[in-house]
């Protein structure tokens, strides 16, 4: 059981914004994503991948996919930006994936359809086109909830990107075991006023997580925006330093890599990797050591990858759950 903090913030009274789940149409979307994805006849629609059996380890990867859905932003052939992702996915093979910059549902439905026994949703209450998302292997994950975590949170300090929180069992050998995950997409940039943002949204999420979820198996994963090492601005404490100095309760499993000096962008925009994962206590034993990783490798089997498909790798951990 966590205990809270003196710096623990007082706790409001409880609300979510629940995300609109489609569960049967592979995607949720807000509710002005209603439109039909009438996507005509793409190359990717020949693309499918054949499900995942369960196998007693939950694979996890956060990746942001730079602007999907909206080519004017981001990588201009949307078509090969989907084939793209797709053969990532397929090399990767993981069970949860959190995705970040998702235009909408219809978007997140061009991968989802291509990937059997896979579902997902998008968050509906992020309000522009940087949503979070969501994708799952069934043969591995049963759905619960999911929503927005708004509790003490302030969504300007979010830039607008509230957290998304997914709750889930896992089966393992007939066993089930209940995960709750958080993805996130933190402020960028490296000026003071983009720090000092992170850093509350850090602590706010931080005393959430402490206060509300004191016993869960908590996943928390996606595009920090920031080291956890020291931050992106000016060398100062990482945003993240109470996720990294209360080691008793939360462990970054990505820390090493930032020990090593890898980063997660393409072009090396942050020397620092800035994509992480973060786990609590409840997931110590069952984290597969060495399994953190930047999936770099997929540079090296797609032509001109920051370019066509993401100016960001996938990051992924690994945990066994059959032991």
């Amino acid at each position: 059981m966590k205990s809270s903090h003196h710096y623990a913030t007082a706790v409001l009274p409880f609300i979510v914004v629940a995300a609109v789940l489609f569960w049967g149409c592979s995607t949720g979307t807000s509710p002005q994503d209603d439109e039909d994805n009438a996507s005509g006849d793409k190359a990717y629609e020949n693309i499918r991948h054949e499900p995942v059996p369960a196998d007693g380890r939950l694979e996890t990867v956060t990746w942001n996919l730079q602007w999907y859905g909206v080519p004017s932003e981001g990588p201009e052939d949307e078509e090969l930006q989907t084939m793209n992702i797709l053969q990532v996915i397929d090399s990767l093979r993981a069970d949860l994936y959190a995705f970040q910059e998702v235009n909408r549902g219809p978007d997140l439905a061009r991968i989802t359809t291509a990937m059997d026994g896979y579902r997902g949703f998008v968050a509906g209450h992020i309000e522009f086109a940087q949503r979070t998302a969501f994708v799952f292997n069934t043969a591995a994950i049963d759905s619960i909830d999911a929503g927005a975590i708004t509790e003490g949170q302030n969504r300007d300090d979010w830039a607008g990107r509230l957290p998304l929180y997914f709750k889930f069992e896992y089966n393992a050998d007939g066993a089930t075991v209940p995960v709750y995950a958080v993805v996130i997409h933190a402020k960028a940039f490296s000026d003071q006023d983009s720090y000092q943002r992170r850093k509350k949204a850090a602590e706010d999420l931080y005393n959430y997580l402490v206060n509300q979820q004191p016993d869960a198996r908590i996943i928390f994963l996606g595009d920090y925006n920031d080291d956890v090492d020291q931050s992106i601005y000016n060398g100062e404490p990482s945003p993240y330093q109470l996720f990294v100095e209360n080691d008793h309760y939360f462990r970054v499993v990505t820390r090493p890599l930032s020990d090593a000096g890898i980063s997660s962008t393409v072009s090396n925009n942050y020397p620092d990797i800035i994509d992480h994962i973060t786990i609590s206590d409840e997931l110590f034993e069952a984290t597969v050591p060495g399994s953190e990783a930047v999936y770099q490798k997929a540079g090296d089997f797609i032509p001109d990858y920051g370019r066509t498909t993401s100016d960001h790798y996938p990051v992924w951990a690994k945990f066994d759950f059959s032991k």
